[in-house]
């Protein structure tokens, strides 16, 4: 196991909790942010705030109810637009919900913009941290998502950067 802070311990402990509890439900999810890269690099890149997932919107009852169980408390701003907030023992959780595309793809159904994230079905990849397990992106759609970056300053950077360690995975023999 690698050396870990407390505040990564407790970054550890609350991916394993949203990943159980959507796992455990058999609800279809995939974690796509910072913690998703470091599932593909097997090691800590950064320090993070919070944790990224999306989950299909036809699920959003069910989603909030297994979260709600495991401890998250719903906390939702008048921002959300295409998803929504769960904080956990000062962690942040963000859902960002799809929609089936046409064709059988994946949509995130921002308003008068949608982002098509996939013209087929979402895969994902079963990725391990230490004794950490979660569905994950495929490194393919990681790319893909990181490839744009943010248009804000902090955002930006740490997509560069994730997109930088995406690559080397890509990029080494397996």
């Amino acid at each position: 196991m690698t050396q870990q802070s407390s505040d990564d311990d407790r970054g550890f402990s609350m991916v394993r909790s949203a990943s159980d509890a959507l796992d455990g439900a058999g609800l279809e999810h995939w974690f796509f942010g910072g913690w998703a890269v470091d599932l593909w690099v097997g090691r800590l890149t950064r320090p993070h705030e919070d944790i990224d997932v999306l989950v299909w919107r036809r699920d959003e009852g069910r989603v909030h109810e297994v979260l709600q169980g495991a401890g998250w408390v719903h906390t939702p701003t008048p921002e959300d637009l295409v998803g929504t907030n769960y904080a956990r023992d000062g962690y942040q959780l963000q859902l960002t919900f799809v929609v089936p595309g046409s064709e059988g793809g994946v949509v995130v159904p921002v308003p008068e913009q949608p982002i098509v994230l996939s013209s087929g079905p979402l895969a994902f990849a079963r990725r391990n941290l230490d004794d950490l397990s979660v569905r994950v992106l495929t490194l393919e759609m990681m790319l893909a998502t990181k490839g744009t970056p943010r248009p804000d300053e902090v955002g930006g950077s740490k997509d560069r950067a994730d997109l930088a360690v995406l690559r080397s995975v890509a990029e080494s023999p397996s």
